[in-house]
């Protein structure tokens, strides 16, 4: 039987990948159920009011930064839109401060925190701020994707500040291309190269034919990329079922083996939402069975009531914290109200394997692991957690009992009765957990 090797990040049970088994004590009638958890939006929403797209925030030393996407209706009829790329700041995430920056003319003045337009003073549209390792960088500590008509191209650009993008930077990586949504470019270990998930607009023009999710592959960041996309994940009938037969972008992360898509079904000219999927390798997609929302819309007439999109998630403290355009009104309205909020996650909080009252047993497949203390993310402030290590046949390995956890909290170590020994590193064993009473298992790792 061949073992699954896992590194010192954290492991995931938002599917059975590394599941061998789950029960439930009173296996007849319980079993250990997967539960998918919706982020809390904060009371205080908007944070931002009256403007925003396409979202990206970064938190460092303390402070936040975001950078989203403004537009300007020139006229209505026919539609006339300039899109620019603004800046924002906070020093807790939630009050937020729009500086002007007077660098570039927007709706008739500088007087604005406009930071990038197109590179003729023109549009720049839905910009995505890349996580890509730093040597591919080129000495800029920010990277942006964006989209411009002048000429119509998907473009890179860097900065040192966040403010001041370097014109000199500023390249063409799809020549002809320009997918009107958010895109995002991720470095892909597995097939060590880079990853674009965008919409196949190179190929399919009609408007319901090309709202589904693309992929592209280049082994060059800054080069010209060849335009070979193929769609990776499709409407189903569950989609059909409530109309959202359009997937309107899927902005994607790279996080612990995991590709993270927040996905946007669409109902035409409707209503948008953020839902979840995921995947091991980058290309086979998963989604929740009964296909929760991640992050609704709100309700008729709420400031998020017609569209509610979110593009990734920062590390604040233990929670993860999202941040999504909304608008008012749905996506047919001609002046839909737009607006920024929040929404907060446990870490590493998507998904959990939950005990039933009577308890329950999650046996993992045969693992190789780095070694080290094992921790588990947890809540088992209603019940009780008991690991122990086992080999392939389940016998215990001496030592390896933990004692009882009864916190809840997203480190919390794993302490043997054995005493005080590391996990051995490279010894196939499986990881065995005793739930007793209601307990929420949501990931574990090594350090």
């Amino acid at each position: 039987m061949q073992s699954i090797a896992i590194d010192d990040q954290p492991q995931f049970f938002v599917d059975d990948y590394l599941v061998d088994n789950r029960w439930g004590v009173e296996y007849l009638t319980e079993a250990v159920i997967r539960v998918f958890h919706a982020p809390v939006k904060e009371p205080a929403n908007p944070v931002i009011a009256g403007c925003g797209g396409y979202v990206n925030v970064v938190c460092e030393g303390g402070r936040f930064r975001m950078w989203y996407q403004e537009y300007w209706d020139q006229s209505m009829e026919p539609r006339k839109y300039t899109y620019g790329v603004a800046y924002a700041e906070s020093d807790d995430g939630i009050d937020w401060h729009l500086p002007t920056i007077g660098r570039h003319e927007f709706k008739g003045t500088t007087d604005n925190n406009i930071v990038l337009l197109g590179p003729q003073g023109g549009r720049a549209e839905v910009p995505y701020v890349l996580d890509v390792p730093d040597e591919y960088k080129r000495g800029y500590k920010y990277l942006l994707l964006y989209l411009t008509d002048e000429p119509e191209s998907a473009r890179l650009i860097g900065s040192h500040d966040g403010i001041e993008w370097d014109r000199d930077s500023d390249t063409c990586i799809a020549a002809g291309f320009s997918p009107d949504t958010h895109g995002s470019i991720v470095w892909d270990p597995r097939r060590e190269c880079f990853a674009w998930f965008t919409r196949a607009t190179n190929l399919y023009q009609v408007r319901g034919a090309r709202r589904k999710v693309a992929r592209l592959e280049h082994g060059e960041l800054w080069d010209e990329w060849p335009i070979l996309s193929e769609n990776i994940l499709l409407p189903d009938a569950l989609d059909g079922a409530d109309l959202h037969h359009y997937f309107y972008g899927m902005p994607t992360r790279y996080y612990a083996g995991v590709y993270w898509g927040f996905l946007w079904p669409y109902q035409h000219q409707e209503d948008i939402y953020t839902a979840l999927a995921w995947s091991r390798d980058g290309i086979n997609f998963q989604r929740p069975v009964d296909r929760p929302r991640l992050i609704d819309v709100g309700a008729p007439g709420a400031w998020d009531g017609g569209m509610a999109m979110a593009s990734n998630w920062l590390e604040v403290g233990d929670e993860w914290w999202m941040y999504y355009a909304a608008t008012s009104g749905r996506h047919k309205e001609l002046d839909p109200g737009p607006g920024i909020g929040l929404a907060r996650l446990r870490k590493e909080g998507f998904a959990s394997l939950r005990s039933p009252a009577g308890g329950g047993f999650v046996v993992t497949k045969t693992l190789l692991s780095p070694g080290g203390r094992l921790w588990v993310n947890a809540d088992a402030a209603e019940g009780e957690l008991q690991v122990r290590l086992t080999d392939y046949a389940r016998t215990p390995l001496a030592g390896f009992a933990s004692r009882p956890i009864t916190g809840d909290g997203v480190r919390q170590e794993v302490c043997w009765e054995g005493g005080d020994t590391p996990v051995p590193a490279g010894r196939p064993l499986r990881l065995e957990f005793e739930m007793k009473g209601v307990v929420d298992l949501y990931s574990f790792g090594f350090a």
